[in-house]
């Protein structure tokens, strides 16, 4: 009964999806009804002229409808038409499209010829489309048919290494968002996440709601060209993302399903069993301990473990066995009024940690209805349903082999239960916990498009986006049959958010004459975000029978809620002119409102513009028979950041209980925890950037070659404030920061022979941040802007740096060793020379961390008729992070430690210090995180079309895969790429089978 009571809300949520589902199914049934009866049925096959190959996947479309088909995996197609008089359009990516009239045929086979200028492919550029010839700024459309076989459960797996400029890293853990820098870091703290634009709507939710496989594009803009168009929340880029629609006359029914499973791609190097024992051994020898007997350097419990030959391994006391599954189905089509595409998906994931799983249902209708020749009304809403109930155990990787876990069958506080200074058991919370955590969205944008039929190219667009989040968070903590003292707890902990975005769009398009056109958009549009939170904590509940379900039982009972909620308010114009097809123009300005910022800042005016010459069109460049296309790209703009919490401008007031007088009863008092800024204003990000696309040699040889330079002034910065003034800080806008970098694309079609072709992709960038300024201070009168030590910010250096000692080796013996060292001990730079090592003296900039210099990645695909094979490697080079290598931490402890080695008297290492250092002065040991990734490697094969027709298939695909297979780096850590430590998860090697099917 309980269960039901909570999921009501899910039930009223779910029903009426439904009933919006239904009614835009009645208008598919309207326009089946009215379909014309079928008069003929045309067959063929498509074919590359090249190499006369068959084509499948190819759009065969009946001209002046929405009537089409795709060929099978042989090339072949079937199609109704009405008459003798209608024509056939066969598009195909990468060739160029072809119109045939059909006359009294009954079969029409078709050679395409392959597109020696793939820029004339369409793209998403935000709030409409255009031709990537026509493309002014830095737009980056992903090839979605590199990932298709692979297991990515996640859409932002899709961006991992395979665009220049972006990085993309996680934790590891199933199901979770990551994160997404592109073109680097701009904010010290207002926030460097991108913006992600759901089929023309801001998507506030996460990224690990959306099923990978209702995904029909994605592009990423770079420049303040392409992403000023969103303003105030386009600073760190956008990321558009399509979704599917229906493509055939004909109902299409699609099912994709893998099945996984998985193991850690990248392994810890700690002390084995053998080695564990030799450090306490030397320890014991350096300190003038006995070592005559096992006692003497272990604690009775493991003694017993040792002499039982019980052994545990860290990683098997924590993982379970890892896999991953998907299924997803889907129904499309089109009628001659209709356009329809429904989806329904499971992914099914458990983590490499015990009980770190995650299960995912998700749904999806996008529909649209041609209610009269000039007016169309639709609907795209998708819900997700996220389960990630389950308490993982805390980090393992610092227990000994010879702890003991678990004492009669129950799990120990402590794992040497006669020392309470040990490590922490790390299964005890996740045997003793139960959880549930479940996450709910449900997105949706209802719009109406009008084209005004008295003037052509006109039209208006109107979107009605109103989404709804909501998770909740419960726990309990069950009794410790070990302990005496009453163990239990209990929390509940729920959270709605809820938003909406409407938004009037009106765009013209006009082609004057041959050598004029235009193209200009015009938006208007509101949107507002909010939402709410309560906590409820329990413990030393009297009965454990219920669990969290009645809070009341605790005898120490707590509570707390939170509400916010943010406006804003846009106008945007757009004006795009080409002339000649060759001369391109884009100018751009958008005006944003926030209720963020301050009343004397709350508006604000982001202008951008941008050129572009088509060279290869011009008479002179013609000759040079191997150029297809050269195209010149300059641009410059502003883009705003709001990426702070509301109400931050404002005086915030805290709570906090107090005792006043004799009495000894405490009260509740309010206090001022926050100073107003009224001057709080947008962070904003001014771009120049510079692009060569081409394409060479027919087709063979294309890409594009990009520079930019990024400076964003009044950065969002919380300051920290003086103890005096009674607040601990305040946020301001203050300083300046600068990006530059390079990026390079490549596409390259090695071989092209018969059945056989070899493809390959290459992306490289590289970026450059640093501190311009920061509070125009000189505190010390050296004539030099101060730093900030605190928050390790320095003029002149990168965002991210560590600010640290300089490893000078070990001293050895015989050396001059200072007063409080000895041989074996870590000698660190003397930096000023005064013959002390000082904090205020002896620091500096050791190297940059947070994001590599340099990036790349590599993918070649080789196809062999039915039989294709893309292998993917992914790298990032030029970043340290600092990782804890001390061996003499803890020696005396069951502790164990990645094995770095130690100095002694009989093996004199450089590197590593002996057991006894205790690094006083806590000192970083920073070690490289470049690294080398085989990421991706997928194998399929398409069934032959006899296989497939007996099977009343159109489409029959099998594939194998293989995700994180081999990794390359001198990180110690659990990650590089991730930066996991000692602690750290580290990134699943996958190997899953699947299947493409379609009906």
């Amino acid at each position: 009964m309980l269960k039901l009571l909570q999921s009501k809300r899910s039930i009223q949520s779910a029903g009426r999806l439904v009933l919006l589902v239904s009614f835009f199914l009645s208008s598919i049934t309207t326009g089946f009804a009215s379909t014309t009866p079928p008069e003929r049925i045309i067959r063929g096959t498509v074919r590359d002229a090249e190499n006369n190959t068959p084509l499948p996947g190819v759009n065969v479309l009946i001209k002046g409808t929405q009537r089409g088909t795709v060929t099978n995996g042989e090339g072949q197609y079937e199609l109704t038409v009405p008459d003798q008089n209608a024509q056939l359009v066969i598009s195909f990516v990468g060739y160029l499209s072809k119109t045939i009239d059909v006359g009294r045929n009954t079969t029409l086979d078709i050679v395409l010829q392959v597109d020696q200028k793939t820029l004339d492919e369409m793209v998403v550029v935000g709030y409409g489309t255009q031709s990537r010839r026509n493309v002014t700024g830095s737009v980056t459309k992903i090839d979605m048919k590199q990932t298709e076989n692979l297991p990515n459960t996640n859409i932002t797996q899709s961006l991992r290494g395979r665009v220049a400029g972006v990085q993309f890293t996680d934790n590891g853990r199933p199901g979770q968002n990551g994160s997404i820098l592109i073109r680097g870091p701009r904010s010290l703290s207002g926030g460097n996440n991108p913006l992600i634009v759901l089929d023309g709507i801001f998507f506030n939710g996460s990224l690990a709601e959306i099923n990978p496989n209702d995904i029909e594009s994605m592009e990423v803009l770079k420049d303040a060209s392409a992403a000023a168009i969103y303003g105030s929340r386009a600073a760190n880029g956008v990321i558009l993302i399509t979704s599917k629609k229906g493509t055939t006359e004909k109902p299409t029914i699609r099912v994709n399903a893998f099945y996984g499973v998985a193991d850690r791609s990248y392994k810890v190097n700690l002390l084995t069993p053998e080695r564990y024992l030799q450090r306490k051994i030397d320890y014991n020898k350096a300190v003038g301990l006995s070592t005559n007997s096992i006692s003497d350097y272990l604690h009775p419990s493991e003694v017993a473990n040792y002499e039982a030959g019980r052994v545990i391994d860290h990683w098997d006391m924590v993982s379970q066995k890892s896999s991953i599954a998907s299924y997803d189905l889907s129904l499309s089509g089109r009628t001659n009024r209709t356009n329809y595409y429904l989806s329904a998906a499971l992914v099914d994931e458990r983590g490499l940690y015990l009980n770190d799983n995650m299960k995912r249902i998700s749904l999806r209708a996008n529909i649209e209805n041609q209610v009269t020749d000039w007016f169309r009304v639709g609907l795209n809403t998708t819900y997700s349903w996220r389960d990630y109930s389950g308490r993982e155990p805390d980090q393992a990787s610092n227990i000994g082999p010879y702890a003991t876990p678990f004492i009669a069958g129950n799990p120990t506080f402590y794992l040497l239960p006669e020392d309470q200074t040990n490590q922490a058991n790390p299964l005890r919370v996740a045997y003793l916990t139960q959880n549930e955590e479940i996450w709910h969205n449900l997105f949706t944008n209802f719009y109406a498009i009008a084209d005004i039929p008295f003037l052509k190219g006109l039209s208006y667009r109107l979107n009605y986006s109103p989404n709804y989040r909501w998770q909740h968070n419960y726990n309990f903590l069950l009794q410790d049959k070990l302990a005496t003292a009453n163990t239990t707890s209990a929390s509940k902990f729920n959270r709605e958010d809820f938003d909406w975005v409407l938004e009037n769009i009106v765009t013209y398009n006009h082609q004057f004459n041959r050598d004029n056109a235009l193209d200009v958009t015009l938006l208007y549009g509101r949107n507002h975000m909010g939402w709410e939170s309560t906590t409820a904590n329990a413990s030393q509940l009297s009965s454990d029978a219920l669990g969290w379900n009645n809070l009341g039982l605790g005898g120490l009972m707590t509570t707390s809620s939170d509400a916010q909620a943010l406006d804003g308010i846009s106008s945007m114009l757009r004006f795009n002119y080409r002339f000649r097809n060759k001369y391109l123009l884009t100018l751009t300005t958008r005006r944003d409102g926030s209720s963020v910022f301050a009343a004397n800042n709350k508006y604000a005016t982001f202008p951008s513009g941008s050129i572009a010459w088509v060279a290869s069109e011009e008479d002179f460049v013609k000759k040079l028979n191997f150029i297809d296309l050269l195209k010149v790209r300059l641009s410059y703009g502003a883009v705003g950041n709001q990426a702070i919490n509301p109400y931050q401008s404002l005086s915030l007031s805290g709570i906090n209980r107090y005792v006043y007088g004799d009495g000894g009863v405490s009260s509740l008092g309010v206090f001022p925890s926050r100073m107003a800024n009224s001057d709080l204003k947008w962070e904003t990000t001014y771009t120049a950037n510079a692009a060569i696309d081409f394409e060479l040699f027919k087709g063979r040889l294309g890409g594009t070659v990009e520079y930019y330079n990024m400076d964003t002034h009044d950065l969002l910065v919380q300051r920290s404030l003086p103890t005096m003034t009674g607040y601990t800080s305040v946020w301001t806008n203050i300083g300046a920061s600068n990006n530059k970098g390079f990026e390079l694309s490549l596409n390259t079609v090695n071989v092209r022979k018969g059945k056989f072709e070899w493809s390959s992709n290459l992306v490289f960038s590289t970026n450059k941040n640093k501190i311009v300024h920061l509070y125009n201070s000189d505190t010390n009168g050296d004539g030099r802007e101060d730093d900030d030590l605190g928050n390790r910010w320095f003029i002149g250096q990168p965002m991210n740096v560590a600010y640290d000692y300089v490893f000078d080796g070990i001293y050895q013996e015989g050396d001059e060793i200072p007063a409080g060292n000895k041989p074996g001990f870590v000698r660190l730079k003397d930096l000023n020379g005064d013959g002390k090592i000082e904090p205020t003296n002896d620091r500096t900039i050791i190297g940059q961390t947070g994001q590599p210099q340099y990036r790349w990645g590599l993918t070649n695909t080789v196809r062999y008729n039915r039989l294709s094979l893309s292998v993917f490697v992914n790298a990032m080079q030029s970043w340290i992070s600092s990782i804890d290598l001390d061996p003499g931490i803890h020696t005396h402890r069951n502790y164990n430690r990645i094995d770095a080695g130690w100095w002694t008297p009989e093996n004199k290492s450089n590197i590593s210090p002996s057991v006894t250092y205790v690094n006083p002065l806590g000192h970083g040991y920073y070690r490289s995180r470049d690294f080398v990734r085989l990421q991706d490697v997928s194998l399929a094969y398409d069934l032959p079309t006899t296989w497939v027709n007996k099977a009343h298939l159109t489409n029959a695909r099998i594939f194998l895969s293989g995700k994180n297979l081999l990794t390359l780096s001198k990180w110690p850590g659990a990650d590089p790429e991730s930066g996991a430590t000692q602690n750290g998860i580290p990134a699943s090697r996958i190997v899953t089978i699947g299947v493409n099917v379609g009906f």
